[in-house]
């Protein structure tokens, strides 16, 4: 379903973020007092304002009233963070996402009682961290109970393999999710890229292939000893 979105602070993240969105669908209505950032978002997403969110007279002007999420990202400056929080929260009944700076930001906004609080940089140094520890990890994700989801490239050993071959599932108690198939292209500009599609459901009988990125859900010392025993 898509969403209506505002998003305050155009910076790395929050521009990165904003037009992430814009091409997934949603309506993206993008905020920053810094013009530049606002210019360099006016032709990615739908709405990019120059605003002082710390100004309530100012906040009053959002569309908060049609809109479904607000994400605050500002990435410098924690007071004026904390002073958009709260007049968001102030003025916003739907789901709030703040970015927080700091442990003590942290603490402030869960005190807000914000609905969610993230930490981008550290969530992506986390995922560096399993991507280095995994043999072949494109990317991951850490999920309650020492589990994850980690994207990596096929192992040799069970390249011709099919599913059945392989028995993952009780040999280390983890499971292939899908294979993304990857497709040479050439852009207009003449360079080349792979195209990434995801082939869906696998059945028993499904052979691999030597370009196929494998999707594997499983403990993390399950899917390490997957990938070690059969590079």
């Amino acid at each position: 379903m898509k969403k209506k979105i505002i998003i305050i602070g155009l910076g790395n993240f929050g521009g990165n973020l904003a037009t992430a969105l814009t091409e997934d669908g949603h309506e993206v209505f993008g905020v920053d007092l810094n013009p530049v950032n606002v210019e360099a978002l006016q032709r990615k997403i739908q709405h990019a304002i120059g605003l002082n969110t710390t100004d309530e007279t100012a906040v009053n002007h959002l569309p908060l009233d049609d809109s479904d999420i607000v994400v605050i990202a500002i990435g410098e400056d924690v007071g004026a963070s904390i002073t958009t929080t709260a007049l968001i929260k102030k003025h916003f009944k739907g789901r709030i996402i703040a970015r927080c700076l700091t442990p003590v930001h942290k603490s402030v906004l869960e005190a807000m009682q914000i609905d969610e609080v993230i930490e981008p940089e550290a969530e992506y140094a986390h995922e560096l961290a399993n991507r280095i520890m995994v043999r072949g990890a494109i990317k991951s994700m850490d999920l309650h109970g020492n589990y994850e989801i980690v994207e990596v490239k096929i192992p040799q050993k069970i390249i011709g393999k099919t599913l059945k071959d392989l028995d993952i599932k009780n040999k280390y108690k983890a499971h292939i999710i899908t294979v993304i198939k990857q497709t040479a292209m050439t852009n207009y500009l003449g360079s080349a890229y792979n195209e990434r599609k995801v082939y869906g459901i696998l059945h028993s009988v499904y052979e691999f292939e030597s370009d196929d990125l494998l999707l594997i859900f499983g403990q993390k010392g399950n899917v390490d000893k997957f990938i070690e025993e059969n590079s």
